[in-house]
């Protein structure tokens, strides 16, 4: 079993591996972490994705509104900072739609930090599953 603290590093290396960022490195590492530590699968997601990420082109969304739909998938790292950046603009939305997206679980994490800075709940829709995020740092 891997520590918590392990998890984020390892997370936070393969990020950097793959192309992004140190500072969007550090980001997907507390993402992972907080996934594991609520008992979903956040490593096997992200090892998942960077072995799709190889062969297939996956959109950046930089700027996000209330309709956000591609032809291509998003890629969830990027909408998930993009997402954590823009959360007080996107907070006066009633209802945001995301179509598309790349495995949707490394999004989620995303979201409940963004619950938390705004101290508002926000729901999830994927795959008729429903994710309730409270502000309050629970998945």
């Amino acid at each position: 079993m891997r520590s918590l603290s392990e998890i984020e590093i390892t997370s936070k290396r393969a990020t950097r591996a793959a192309g992004f960022s140190w500072g969007i490195s550090e980001e997907v590492g507390k993402c992972i972490r907080l996934l594991e530590l609520f008992g979903l699968p956040g490593i096997k997601n992200l090892n998942q994705y960077y072995k799709k990420k190889i062969k297939k082109n996956f959109q950046n969304l930089n700027l996000i509104g209330k309709n956000n739909k591609s032809k291509s998938i998003f890629c969830p790292i990027i909408l998930g900072v993009s997402f954590l950046d823009q959360v007080r603009n996107i907070e006066k939305f009633k209802k945001c739609i995301f179509v598309n997206v790349a495995y949707p679980l490394l999004f989620l994490p995303f979201l409940s930090r963004s619950s938390e800075i705004i101290g508002k709940k926000i729901i999830m829709k994927f795959d008729k599953k429903e994710f309730l995020l409270n502000f309050n740092v629970s998945i």
